[in-house]
């Protein structure tokens, strides 16, 4: 089964803080508890309402660091890691409220931990993998070829989205977004390594110019389809289904820096596309 695909780079943070701010839905009784547990002198009440509502705002603090700096493309500024940080600190609160405004064993509390910090990354997601280690002083980066040919792969992906919302199936926009999103992906982790496009130079060109060659195809060829649009759709998904897996073992294999299966599935892919007419 494929891996989700990365989530579509976006360059507008405006939005950060109330994301983040979505965390406080699930601890807004927790101030007026603890004002009930200093009135009433509950020690243990207190520990598990306020210092987890604490832990809470700090981790939604965190959180508006990091979706800001995922949104603009950039590392966080002061914390390395603040999904991972922010995860942390909700499962530790509700670890607090469990065990002390709950009555649970540490066991059980425990289990919230997890429970809860599990649901905070899913919710926000998690911390990008480190850089790959930096190259030998006096390597460059890339040739002029080199670069020329980064261009193409970041045209061709434009021009994936840009076909994207051509498309009158709203299955087929999300299952060619998706495409576009693990083929930037590839483009991004060669960008981080530039080792990699020697090992990713022909699988991408393969993928990329087939990807967008079966769309012009399709979207050329379905309006006049006819009786045979059922069929021309089946062959269209299948593609899509087959690119989407080819970009994102790529995009894996590449973080593993594993070439052995890339020449298999370029073959593969290759002849597929040559039966769609399109290579």
């Amino acid at each position: 089964m494929t891996a989700p695909p990365p989530p579509p780079p976006r360059k507008q943070a405006r939005f950060a803080p109330l994301k983040a701010a979505l965390l406080y839905l699930f601890v807004w009784p927790l101030p007026l508890a603890a004002l009930f547990a200093l009135f009433r002198g509950d020690g243990a009440l207190l520990v598990g309402t306020a210092l987890p509502f604490g832990l809470v705002a700090l981790a939604a603090w965190l959180l508006g660091r990091g979706i800001v700096a995922r949104e603009q493309e950039k590392p966080p500024e002061g914390f390395p890691k603040p999904f991972t940080a922010a995860a942390l600190l909700t499962g530790g609160a509700a670890f607090l409220i469990a065990m002390f405004a709950g009555g649970y064993s540490p066991l059980f509390s425990a289990g919230f931990a997890l429970a809860a910090g599990a649901g905070v990354a899913l919710l926000y997601g998690t911390d990008p993998a480190g850089a790959k280690p930096p190259l030998p002083e006096g390597v460059a980066p890339f040739t002029a070829d080199e670069r020329r040919l980064i261009e193409q792969a970041k045209a061709c992906i434009a021009s994936l989205e840009a076909a994207s919302a051509k498309l009158a199936s709203a299955e087929f926009r999300t299952r060619l977004d998706r495409v576009a999103r693990w083929a930037r992906a590839v483009v991004d982790e060669i960008e981080r390594d530039p080792r990699d496009l020697r090992r990713a130079r022909k699988s991408l060109t393969v993928y990329l110019e087939g990807a967008e060659r079966v769309t012009a195809k399709y979207l050329a060829t379905h309006p006049r389809a006819g009786d045979q649009a059922g069929t021309l759709e089946d062959g269209y998904r299948q593609l899509l289904d087959e690119l989407e897996r080819a970009f994102a073992e790529q995009h894996g294999k590449l973080l593993e820096n594993d070439t052995l299966d890339l020449d298999v599935q370029i073959e593969v892919l290759t002849k597929r596309l040559k039966q769609e007419g399109v290579m």
